[in-house]
């Protein structure tokens, strides 16, 4: 049976030792949609996880300046492409309308 490559205990202790590093250095927010992150709860929608800038599928390595801290919908969102869906991010700003009558 094949194992998950984010199961290995090398990924563990890496990823886990980002996101000590971003909570010691003050990040607060997510580096692509501005929310606020929570690192005691990372299954909500706002929970700090992991990410690569380039995606391992796409030749990125698990080195640290390969990795961002960023809340789970953007993770979600961006699966293995360099930046996450646009609609995600455009859904946390205001609607422009116009009214020319």
């Amino acid at each position: 049976m094949a194992t998950s490559r984010t199961g290995t205990s090398q990924w563990l202790n890496t990823a886990r030792k980002v996101l000590r590093d971003a909570q010691d250095n003050g990040q607060t927010k997510c580096v692509y949609c501005s929310h606020r992150l929570n690192y005691q709860d990372r299954r909500a929608f706002n929970g700090a996880q992991v990410d690569h800038i380039i995606p391992h599928s796409k030749g990125g390595t698990d080195d640290p300046s390969n990795l961002v801290v960023c809340c789970r919908q953007c993770n979600i969102s961006k699966g293995n492409r360099t930046a996450p869906k646009t609609k995600s991010i455009l859904a946390r700003q205001p609607l422009k309308t116009s009214r020319k009558w």
